[in-house]
């Protein structure tokens, strides 16, 4: 279908995508926040049981150090080499992204003023489980956060039939930093770490990716911790010029479509046959990719760049893929994206495992205002600043006149009193 000819309904559903069900799923939630609240421990043992099929008692919630070691030794080494070599590269990328701890910003006509960073006391990780395990996740968020120095990292995730976390998850959690790894997911994990229980510790900030209830849980408790961004079902969006492969089109919508029945494939494309080869490939897909791709999925014609990019801004994707012989030229017009892959050899996949950039991006249109996950979102930043007596002189009339347009006359006098002969020298800085 031509992007023009979208009726105002069908662009506002692509725009909006899941928001419906996120409001749904904050009613959920909510009743599950407000029950762990009240509960702790107990609650979460009696959602575990219900949701996850496993009866627990309140000892099996956080995982031994023993179940840990004995991860390791459950992997194939094939398996274990490739997470470390994830966890290398993710490390290596998030230290070089990381900014100096102190810097000064000005020091100048008698005023100093030093930007600090420093890494939050604790963070929470939340590594969705359920249909598969995902140990990329608990790379991406734990490297990110030990990386930053973030003292204490907890982890939860929800466990499989048997009580058990997947033990490429545990080595991965233990590689990353993690110390702390509880059993227990879903809208009572975001709880739980929110505002602590009897056996899991309140922390800081939360962060993660997970369904609809996790994400609302997420949306639920900010402000009692901070959370990075609505990291919901995964997002694609391919840009491709009639020069692309569309088996490699294809097979990239697909990748990001068996994530979940909710993952958002879209085509934006200049050509009419590329397309039509596409949806060709796409029509005979099965099971959980082909519910994604009838029940979100969209195949778009455009007619030039513009249009293009301004399609792209508006819709924010987490995932962009640019199949064009000069894809400068569309990068160079878009404002609102997660994460950007180029040309047929960067397909999405590289970047969901092995790359070094975390693969937890904004989601839902959030990308217009988030960035994707990275050192920044474990550190907070303050700054300290001293003025000298003539520094000081130097912004006197600034002050005293915005204190006094703003009626706030002590303020102005907090100045002038330092200016006073009895109060001799002043602040030297």
């Amino acid at each position: 279908m031509k992007l023009k000819n979208l009726k105002a309904s069908e662009l506002e559903a692509l725009l909006n995508r899941n928001k419906a069900s996120l409001e749904e799923a904050k009613h959920a939630a909510s009743k599950i926040i407000e029950d762990v609240r009240r509960r702790g421990d107990e609650a979460l043992l009696e959602y575990t049981q219900a949701y996850d099929g496993v009866k627990l008692d309140r000892s099996q919630l956080r995982v031994s150090k023993s179940e840990v070691e004995e991860a390791y030794q459950r992997l194939p080494p094939s398996l274990l080499k490739a997470l470390k070599k994830a966890e290398r590269n993710i490390r290596l990328f998030h230290r070089r992204q990381l900014p100096r701890r102190r810097q000064i910003l000005v020091n100048a006509g008698g005023l100093r003023i030093v930007q600090v960073f420093q890494p939050l006391d604790s963070a929470g990780l939340y590594v969705p489980g359920g249909r598969a395990a995902y140990p990329s996740t608990a790379l991406m968020l734990g490297v990110p956060a030990s990386v930053a120095g973030v003292r204490r990292l907890v982890a939860c995730t929800p466990p499989n039939r048997n009580g058990e976390i997947n033990p490429a998850v545990l080595a991965a959690l233990n590689m990353a930093g993690v110390s702390e790894i509880y059993r227990v997911g879903g809208a009572q994990a975001i709880a739980a770490m929110a505002y602590g229980t009897e056996t899991i510790p309140r922390v800081c900030k939360i962060v993660g990716p997970g369904g609809l209830h996790v994400t609302a849980a997420k949306i639920l408790v900010y402000g009692e911790v901070g959370v990075e961004f609505p990291a919901g079902p995964t997002e694609l969006l391919v840009y491709a010029e009639r020069e692309a492969d569309p088996e490699l089109v294809a097979a990239e919508l697909e990748s990001q479509a068996e994530h979940d029945p909710k993952a958002v494939p879209i085509l934006l494309t200049t050509s009419e046959r590329l397309a039509e080869a596409v949806y060709d490939r796409l029509s005979k897909a099965e099971g959980r990719v082909r519910e994604a791709l009838q029940a979100n999925g969209a195949i778009l014609l455009v007619e030039s760049l513009e249009e293009a990019s301004s399609f792209i801004s508006m819709f924010a994707p987490e995932h962009l893929a640019i199949h064009a012989s000069k894809p400068g030229r569309l990068l160079a017009k878009i404002r609102n994206v997660g994460a950007v892959s180029l040309g047929p050899y960067t397909p999405t996949a590289a970047l969901d495992y092995a790359l070094g950039p975390s693969h937890v991006l904004p989601t839902g249109g959030s990308a217009r205002y988030a960035s994707g996950l990275s050192v920044y979102d474990f550190l907070r930043l303050y700054t300290v600043q001293s003025l000298s007596r003539e520094g000081l002189k130097g912004l006197k009339k600034t002050i005293t006149a915005l204190a006094e347009v703003e009626g706030l006359r002590l303020h102005g006098k907090a100045v002038e009193e330092r200016f006073k002969p009895k109060r001799g020298g002043g602040n030297n800085g």
